[in-house]
Formats: C-alpha cells, structure tokens, sequence
C-alpha cells in the first residue's frame, strides 16, 4: 500500500506543481520531516513519456513533498489547522482501515490555485503540495 500511495504522489505531481501558501506550511516543518524534496514542473515533464500531461505542467513551477514518520498524529492535526486557517476546499477524502488519503484545492475567480494530496497511513504522514493556474477545464481534461 505504501509503495501505491508513493507512487500516486509522484503520478499526481508530474500532472502540476509550484511555490504556494502551502510553502509556508513546508519551511515551517521542512526541518522536523524524515524526508523533503522539491522539484520543479520542467525536471518532472522531462521524465513523462506521457504528452498529454506536459501541457499542465506549464500552468505549474515545481511541488514540495514532505514525509513524516515521527510525531505524524502531531503534524497531522498541524496540517488540519493550516488547511482550516487557508481555507481550503476537500474535494476528496478516502478511507480504508487506518489508511487515509484526502485531496484539497484552493480556487480564486474560478481557477484553481493550489492542489494538497494528504496521504496517511499508520504512523507516517505524507503531504503533497503545488500551485498551479489550472481552469476546471484543464482539471477535466487532466481527469479524462
């Protein structure tokens, strides 16, 4: 489960990406996380075989991931604060035993502006970030 769950953060992260208020949330806990990374949109597109995902990758700049495995009951009710506080729409939320993943977006005059991928399983905590400029349009195309 934990290899499809890592799997499906880099598949969502190759789709869009960028510097965000979520980046607040990512310097702030950067240091207190086993594992963080950011990569711009142009390195993940250089990867993708896939050329019906590059043209996303332009509305996007670069995603930051941060994994935890210590304290994740803690920053996972830190994270639930900054989402609340931000504003944040939960457009998904999945649930199977102690696994969980929800999907977060913020819109401004109907665009998308910000995408978070929350996945917990156990004790460990992953978060997903990025900013884009994504039209429900260019969701719709992305989701076909």
């Amino acid at each position: 489960m934990k290899q499809f769950l890592f799997l499906l953060i880099i598949v969502f992260a190759s789709s869009c990406a960028s510097k965000t208020s979520f980046n607040t949330f990512y310097k702030n806990h950067e240091k207190d996380s086993d594992f963080s990374f950011g990569l711009s949109s142009s390195l993940v597109a250089s990867f993708l075989p896939d050329e019906d995902l590059k043209p996303l990758l332009k509305k996007a700049k670069h995603v930051r991931i941060l994994v935890f495995s210590e304290d994740a009951e803690g920053k996972t009710e830190q994270f639930q604060k900054f989402i609340s506080r931000s504003k944040f729409e939960k457009v998904v939320k999945l649930k199977d035993d102690s696994d969980q993943l929800a999907f977060f977006t913020l819109e401004k005059k109907n665009t998308i502006k910000e995408i978070v991928l929350e996945i917990s399983s156990g004790d460990e905590l992953v978060l997903l970030g990025l900013k884009t400029n994504l039209s429900q349009e260019d969701l719709d195309k992305f989701l076909e």
